[in-house]
């Protein structure tokens, strides 16, 4: 006899980590042995000047445990037209450690701007959970033309 719950568990748990589907709420379909926690580093991430033409940000991740998958991806955005856009590709850990690290770097643009990271994490250990998302404090930062 086939374990369904087990089988509805994997299907969401790929389509989760994969970002096809939202997080669900499975935490009774879950066997394990004890609880996890994280948490953003919120003291983390602000955007600095790497460099005269790149800005560099990150996020990090602080769990009381190695998780069983995890998903964390930082995205440096910039203010400019009125509101927050994307700045560069963005970059996605799969790393399981108990402090997850993720570096993002793109150009700066000519002038001045204001720069944030966000982050994104999801996690399983047992159950699939997600962080809110994460927005670091801002700086504005300068590029000569």
């Amino acid at each position: 006899m086939r374990n369904t719950r087990t089988g509805v568990f994997a299907v969401s748990a790929a389509l989760v980590m994969t970002g096809v589907a939202s997080t669900p709420s499975m935490a009774e379909d879950t066997g394990a042995g004890h609880h996890i926690t994280c948490k953003w580093n919120s003291n983390s991430g602000t955007p600095w000047g790497s460099s005269a033409t790149e800005v560099t940000g990150y996020v990090q991740v602080l769990c009381s445990d190695r998780l069983d998958k995890a998903n964390t991806r930082a995205q440096l955005q910039i203010h400019r037209g009125g509101g927050w856009k994307n700045q560069g590709e963005g970059v996605t850990s799969y790393s399981t450690a108990k402090t997850i690290h993720v570096n993002d770097k793109a150009s700066k643009r000519i002038g001045s701007w204001y720069y944030r990271t966000k982050g994104t994490h999801f996690g399983q250990h047992g159950s699939i959970f997600a962080l809110p998302t994460f927005y670091s404090p801002q700086r504005s930062l300068w590029r000569r033309g």
